[in-house]
């Protein structure tokens, strides 16, 4: 294995690969017509932290290196923060996540040696927004903003033990095509399947294991940065819950850097749960009838933390459209199916700020997934739910 350069001594970057830009992604001021695709790509690893990593970076090095070219200059920003100051914008995150998930470390390590990448490289694009909002706060220059329409939303239900979770992955149109599904196996942790960001630990887009855990995520953009663990790593560990309650507890872990969503449910205790998360505290909710969550804070104790306002507008839209289309089942359990909450997430009411994004400013609805608790299984769809192009998984 290589040996890590956890603390940055220069600010070099990795040379650029140019590569063509499908799905979205901006080259020359033009957009490039999508490319016709069944699914997303699919791969099976095994092995240590290191190893899984490794195979996962040498399989999709292209996609990893196209995905940092398509957010060149979301990447170009943050590599500019941390190379004018390291100690401040990326040493104290490193250590931290060494110092709490260093199997996940070695993960991202053997990601960037697959990949040709420096752990630099790959370690930045795993806590860019941390990094962006730090800087934010400490100097109130945004070096790069995100779209209002970047966001996810999820729909979940429980009663009756009819069970259901269901979550639109919202994100840059241009990762489309450079996405993957990965099924991990680490002796002595529950098997993975999950599908991915390029070059991100798994966890932050939906996700199950072979203990029943399942688990879908949404951002909630909060003003305050702590110098601590990346969001990142608090996804990817819920993924190697064994129980609902490891579950919970992992995340509610207090060492994190910022504010985030985690939507969690098992197959084995039917059951589900939100957990909103921010450095200072967490509160955890069962889900009983309907839960809508979008990318703001619904429960009572958190809703005091300041968030960025400029993404409210589109999370509290598609709050609203989930919200009224839900209510009008509240009374009726036995129409309720994973095809009525799908279609739900298929709505474009409020468009372009609607449940179902179609390119709005470079941002889109990159997949669509469905968690049957009854069946155990997930119905992952590839790109816009409204397509209807979907693929069944189970471990």
């Amino acid at each position: 294995m290589k040996r890590r350069d956890f603390l940055l001594s220069s600010a070099a970057v990795a040379g650029t690969i140019m590569i063509p830009f499908p799905w979205g992604c901006k080259k020359n001021a033009e957009i490039i017509t999508p490319i016709v695709k069944p699914h997303f790509d699919y791969l099976e690893v095994s092995g240590t932290h290191y190893e899984i990593g490794k195979q996962i970076g040498d399989n999709f090095s292209s996609k990893i290196i196209a995905s940092h070219e398509g957010i060149k200059e979301l990447i170009d920003a943050v590599n500019s923060i941390v190379a004018a100051d390291p100690a401040t914008f990326y040493d104290p995150f490193v250590e931290a996540a060494q110092n709490h998930f260093p199997d996940y470390v070695d993960e991202i390590q053997g990601i960037a040696d697959g990949a040709g990448l420096t752990f630099q490289d790959i370690m930045i694009s795993n806590m860019a927004i941390e990094i962006l909002y730090y800087y934010y706060e400490l100097t109130g220059n945004m070096k790069y903003k995100l779209d209002e329409s970047f966001g996810c939303s999820t729909v979940s239900y429980s009663k009756d033990w009819k069970l259901y979770l269901a979550h639109n992955e919202d994100l840059f149109t241009c990762f489309l095509d450079y996405m993957y599904v990965t099924k991990i196996k680490v002796n002595g942790k529950p098997e993975i399947i999950n599908l991915n960001y390029p070059g991100l630990l798994p966890g932050i887009p939906p996700g199950m294991n072979e203990a029943g855990i399942v688990q879908s995520g949404n951002d909630i953009s909060g003003l305050h940065i702590e110098p601590s663990v990346p969001m990142a790593f608090h996804f990817r560990s819920v993924l190697d819950s064994t129980s609902l309650d490891d579950a919970k507890e992992r995340a509610s872990f207090p060492h994190r850097a910022r504010t985030m969503n985690h939507n969690i449910g098992s197959f084995v205790e039917d059951k589900i749960i939100s957990v909103e998360a921010a450095p200072s505290k967490n509160q955890t909710q069962i889900v009983d009838e309907f839960y809508v969550h979008t990318n703001h804070y619904i429960l009572p104790e958190m809703t005091d933390i300041p968030l960025d306002p400029s993404g409210l507008e589109s999370s509290e839209s598609r709050f609203n459209v989930l919200t009224s289309k839900a209510q009008a089942y509240a009374d009726k359990p036995d129409e309720v199916t994973g095809e009525l909450i799908t279609s739900f997430l298929s709505s474009h009411d409020g468009a372009p700020l609607s449940p179902c994004v179609h390119d709005n400013n470079g941002a889109s609805t990159l997949a669509h997934s469905l968690f049957d608790f009854d069946k155990k299984t997930w119905n992952l769809y590839f790109s816009n739910p409204c397509l209807n192009n979907a693929k069944l998984f189970n471990l």
